[in-house]
């Protein structure tokens, strides 16, 4: 039996370790995905481009158009690094809200475009409008990063897509983006958003190189609004639930964001001159809406307000610039409103810590909101405002990314066993909202179109808000004083009081108001010189309060209009209203003081500024004044009582 053949051993062949496999570089991936980059960035400018013809309104003037520092260009960048964001329009530091403001990295931006060419409206729009696409496309990105996408679904299944396309539809955004001023919101955002990717990618590559870099983005995104601090929290977070990072190294990522937030707050105090607190009193509601409500009625009423910003979030309808007081009233915790906005939170809160180990898309979501949204709530610190909409616009990014995972991930698995096969009533169902969402959102761009379409647009939704009655009164105004047709003049005027009535009606005491009605009454006399209505009209708003107005229009009228009636007026004013019933003596004093200088002898003023001088304690100029008035009426038994009770008073 012959042997059987063996088969030769083969020489060993060296064996190859598999290739590394390396994130795919970020310009591949934009190469890729090149469709749903261009559909991104070309989307806000087909919602926007009406914004591009806009001119300025609302605070544009406070950080652009009347700031000082951005006026001088290039050479006013230190100034406004150094000093606090209102010093630019105000001439100094004056800590009108709570914490004041250090946002120098925006009004830059308008020191820079000052530089470049001038004050132009249009091109500051573009701006905001480029930067929101930039935002759309970096979320884009971070989805990708956080592993919701997919090479093997069609491009326009993708939750990244969906979830960046429903942020730049959603109509929340549209007092960021077609207000100039709404640009420290975006450049926040996008910031904070690109400090993410850098964090994500020195988790992913390892490359130290990536830790400064997200450092540097970090502290940018804080010059550009406080608001991006709670990103702190957020990164790590994300890379926890989306990266699977343990403690230690999502701790380490958020090492160079602590030192930057740390950098930041000592420039902060140092250009401010204190952390929070000013230790100046704020007392008008429209700088701290919750003054004279009780602690309980405070916080119901920011429960809420939380539970109005989620119904915004869902159904972004009817929209306004303006929520001052009291268009969102003080409420307590007997009112439903207050219970089922807390109860909402308190089960969102439960389904975020209970689902957190997890790692899931909508644990991470509400954490976001939550996160995101806590630092401008109220409930942290008052933010001078019961509430904005663009205090929505970092939190939506949960929300948007909620509803595009929910409708893709979620439902679309319900309906597979009924429609096998069918993408269809998935992409129905979003691009039915998304439909919604941008046509809201072109119909209400235009209402930033200038100060009048703006305020006319509020009024309508914002009819218990003091500040929205007197802003649509101030336009009339404004319009009536450009107007040179006598009668259309005076429509306006008298188009103008019933804003102006009510916004007093809401807030007495609001000086705004005050000085419009004056400024709206003075306009009235002189079309038609019934004095006797305009002085009846300014004792009206004296009793509301003091304005310089009134003081600069009645030194005008003193040389013009009839002495008997401003006498009149004087001591009617300076002695009964202001002296006896508010017991204001300075300001009294100043007013009989107007008197006499339209009537020297008048002898109810002379009575009267000696009574006056007596009631403040300054009884050397009583005695005075009452010696002088006895030269001219002898026997007026006022002024001889109260030479008498001066005289006691200097004698003792």
């Amino acid at each position: 039996m012959s042997k059987k053949r063996q088969p030769k051993p083969s020489s060993p062949k060296p064996t190859v370790p598999p290739a590394r496999q390396k994130p795919r570089p970020a310009t591949n991936f934009w190469r890729a995905q090149w469709l749903p980059t261009l559909l991104l960035f070309v989307l806000p400018f087909v919602l926007y481009q009406a914004s591009l013809k806009f001119g300025y309104v609302l605070d544009d003037k406070i950080v652009l158009s009347e700031n000082q520092f951005v006026k001088k260009g290039v050479g006013g960048i230190a100034d406004i690094f150094s000093t606090e964001s209102f010093t630019g329009f105000l001439g100094q530091q004056q800590d009108l809200v709570a914490g004041a403001r250090y946002r120098p990295l925006s009004i830059a931006t308008f020191a820079l475009e000052q530089e470049a060419y001038g004050s132009k409206p249009g091109r500051s729009h573009f701006w905001n409008i480029f930067l929101y696409a930039l935002t759309g496309l970096m979320l884009f990105r971070l989805f990708w990063l956080f592993g919701l996408g997919s090479n093997k679904r069609a491009w326009y299944l993708g939750i990244p897509l969906w979830a960046a396309v429903l942020f730049l539809l959603h109509p929340i955004h549209t007092e960021v983006v077609a207000n100039i001023k709404g640009r420290d919101e975006i450049l926040a955002l996008l910031l904070a958003l690109a400090t993410l990717y850098g964090s994500i990618r020195y988790h992913k590559s390892q490359r130290l190189w990536w830790l400064p870099i997200s450092g540097a983005l970090f502290f940018l995104a804080l010059l550009a609004k406080e608001n991006a601090l709670t990103f702190l929290a957020v990164i790590p977070i994300s890379l926890f639930v989306f990266n699977q990072a343990s403690i230690r190294k999502a701790a380490l990522a958020a090492a160079p964001l602590l030192l930057a937030f740390l950098v930041y707050l000592a420039i902060r105090v140092n250009v401010i001159g204190y952390l929070l607190d000013s230790g100046k009193a704020v007392t008008g509601i429209m700088n701290d809406p919750f003054v004279g409500a009780s602690l309980a009625e405070k916080y119901a009423t920011i429960s809420y307000t939380l539970g109005y910003y989620l119904r915004l979030l869902v159904f972004p309808h009817p929209l306004t610039h303006d929520y001052y007081p009291y268009q969102i009233p003080i409420i307590n915790w007997a009112d439903w409103r207050a219970w089922s906005s807390l109860l909402l939170y308190v089960a969102l809160a439960f389904f975020a810590v209970r689902h957190f180990r997890r790692k899931g898309v909508v644990s991470w979501s509400i954490w976001y909101y939550l996160i995101t949204l806590s630092i401008v709530s109220n409930v942290v610190f008052s933010v001078g405002a019961p509430m904005n909409e663009r205090f929505l616009y970092m939190p939506s990014v949960g929300f948007c990314l909620v509803l595009a995972y929910f409708t893709l991930a979620k439902l679309s698995g319900w309906v597979a066993p009924y429609l096998p096969g069918s993408n269809w009533p998935v992409l129905a169902l979003l691009g039915l909202i998304g439909l919604g969402y941008g046509a809201k959102t072109i119909n209400r761009v235009p209402d930033w179109k200038d100060e009048m379409a703006l305020n006319r647009a509020a009024i309508k939704v914002s009819t218990n808000s003091a500040r929205a009655n007197s802003y649509m009164a101030y336009s009339l105004y404004q319009a009536g004083l450009a107007e040179q047709d006598t009668g259309r003049k005076k429509a306006l005027f008298e188009e103008a009081l019933p804003y102006v009535n009510k916004a007093l009606e809401i807030y007495p005491e609001y000086t705004d108001a005050i000085t419009c009605k004056g400024g709206l009454v003075a306009g009235l006399y002189q079309l038609d010189g019934n004095l006797e209505k305009l002085l009846d009209e300014f004792y009206q708003l004296l009793q509301h309060g003091h304005v310089s107005f009134l003081d600069q229009y009645l030194a005008y009228l003193n040389s013009r209009a009839d002495p008997q009636m401003l006498a009149d007026f004087y001591y009617r004013a300076g002695f009964e209203l202001l002296a006896q019933q508010k017991k204001n003596y300075p300001l009294a004093i100043q007013y009989l003081n107007y008197g006499l200088s339209v009537q020297p002898s008048g002898q109810r003023l002379l009575e009267g500024m000696a009574v006056v001088r007596f009631e403040s304690g300054d009884y050397a100029q009583a005695l005075q004044v009452a010696q002088q008035g006895l030269q001219l009426y002898p026997n007026s038994a006022v002024l001889q009582e109260y030479q008498q009770k001066a005289g006691e008073q200097l004698q003792r």
